[in-house]
């Protein structure tokens, strides 16, 4: 007999289908599809009885079922039946210690609050559990390790046990990975994140400690799931592509020279999505800057983003927050303030889980912190008007690089008809904005309304992770990636009033 167990056991293990009555529940739906496929109603009567499935899940069982039973075994598992009950490839293991249910519980919670999300758990005590993080229209997609312990909440922490060796052994590789404390309390369960390298740093810097803390402001909701969300994805592309962008430096100069251009995504294929986005952004910023040195008059802005992950990029590439503080100083003293305009379409609210209107939101934050007053349109019909930057009566510096085949699109514009053109633009999102009132909180207020996001907790959040700051819980790797716009948005939101 050989000592390892059958394919058919470890696959039991690894969907946790080792009960008779969750198996059954499987193979019995799976018998009626395949009758009603094959045309063979007999299919629809197979079952398996509780002594026959408990010598198959022994694990040592190397016969052959019946050839219905083996019809219906093969479709559900995708596997020939003789090799579901050989033994499996030892690549395969089963687990010595059962995931806890705190485990499952945590994984079934995370795939089903965000679509964009799925945890898969290890069947093997030697390979940590992953999360797979998708992009939604822009971002590739990426995939961390995922360490899931159980926590006590007290005093407003949850707490997970530090000395436990496995916890050691997942925090010590330098992959991402990210450590969640599942803090269960009857049927509520309540999931706390921290980053993997960070929960690795504080019990390096504690070595005696029992417990790891991690703050109430490390409550995984769709708050911090849109800072992991888009952070974890635009990190890892942009570290593939880190060698790449910092050969395509001294091409910036040569185009910023130029009075348009618009390379191509194919002139540079083996760019992830994260790297054109970054390299797209830095040209654009560059070039209205160089554009509008000069200018007196505060100018207008036009900008693309319409989603979170359009947005993304404003909370967390370097160069942005830069770029927005040379802008606030240039015209800190001018008669008018800076005027930008998003188009969010209804539609596309609708289609964006909450996590995301929470980064558009942020983003939009971000603009109001420095001094430039957002309106936001909702027709569509503007979904297309080109990122601009609009010097009133003179000329725009046209910037695209959302939502454009090109790596970035720019020109400068000062033929009469397409300045009307975006005078006009301009003049419908200043008549029609769904962000109303006098000052920065007025507006954020209508717009969070207008996003389906509750202000009171928003305000509450924000103000949590303003104390904690956002490198506590995840921090970039790539360093064109910073934090600093997220700490100070998260200041100046949580410094706003809940209520009226």
């Amino acid at each position: 007999m050989s000592a390892r167990p059958t394919l058919f056991r470890v696959l039991l293990e690894e969907r946790r289908w080792d009960r008779w009555v969750v198996f059954c529940t499987h193979f019995e739906r799976t018998a009626r599809e395949l009758a009603n496929e094959t045309d063979s109603p007999r299919l629809a009567t197979v079952s398996v009885s509780r002594s026959t499935f408990d010598r198959w899940a022994k694990g040592y069982w190397f016969g052959q079922p019946w050839p219905d039973a083996a019809l219906i075994l093969e479709r559900l598992f995708g596997v020939p039946c003789s090799d579901l009950f050989s033994p499996a490839p030892s690549v395969m293991q089963v687990r010595s210690l059962p995931h806890s249910r705190g485990d499952i519980r945590a994984a079934a919670t995370i795939t089903e609050r965000w679509p964009t999300s799925r945890v898969f758990l290890s069947s093997s005590d030697e390979v940590a559990d992953s999360w797979e993080l998708a992009g939604r229209q822009v971002l590739d997609g990426t995939t961390a390790a995922i360490g899931i312990r159980a926590a006590t909440v007290r005093d407003s922490s949850a707490y997970i046990e530090a000395s436990d060796p496995a916890l050691h052994q997942f925090l010590r590789p330098a992959r991402r990975g990210m450590l969640v404390g599942v803090a269960e309390q009857g049927d509520d369960t309540q999931l706390y994140v921290i980053d993997a390298a960070n929960a690795r740093r504080a019990l390096t810097v504690s070595s005696d400690a029992e417990m790891l803390a991690l703050p109430a402001a490390h409550l995984l909701d769709d708050l911090t799931y849109g800072l992991l969300w888009s952070l974890v994805q635009l990190d890892d592309g942009l570290l593939a592509d880190d060698l790449a962008l910092a050969e395509e430096q001294e091409a910036l100069d040569t185009y910023l020279s130029l009075p348009r251009s618009a390379p191509s995504r194919v002139a540079l294929p083996d760019l992830t999505t994260a790297g054109a986005q970054w390299l797209g952004s830095a040209f654009c910023a560059r070039h209205i800057v160089r554009r509008l040195d000069g200018v007196t008059t505060s100018p207008v802005f036009w900008t693309r983003e319409q989603t979170g992950e359009q947005a993304a990029p404003w909370l967390w590439f370097r160069h942005k927050a830069d770029y927005l503080k040379t802008l606030a100083a240039q015209y800190t003293d001018a008669a008018t303030p800076m005027v930008r305009v998003f188009c969010v379409p209804e539609a596309e609210v609708t289609r964006s889980s909450r996590y995301e209107r929470i980064l558009l939101l942020l983003a939009i934050a971000l603009m109001e912190l420095h001094g430039i007053k957002v309106d936001v349109l909702a027709d569509p019909e503007y979904s297309e008007v080109d990122g601009f930057a609009l010097v009133p009566s003179q000329r725009a510096a046209v910037a695209n690089w959302v939502r454009t085949e090109a790596i970035w699109a720019a020109d400068t514009v000062t033929h009469r008809p397409a300045l009307r053109a975006y005078h006009e633009a301009f003049r419908e999102a200043r008549a029609h904005s769904v962000a109303t009132g006098p000052d920065p909180e007025a507006r954020l207020r209508t717009l969070a309304g207008f996003l389906d996001i509750p202000w009171p907790w928003l305000v509450r959040r924000c103000r949590e992770l303003s104390e904690c700051g956002t490198a506590s819980i995840v921090r970039p790797r790539s360093r064109h990636l910073s934090v600093s716009a997220l700490d100070d948005v998260f200041q100046f939101l949580g410094a706003l009033a809940p209520d009226r």
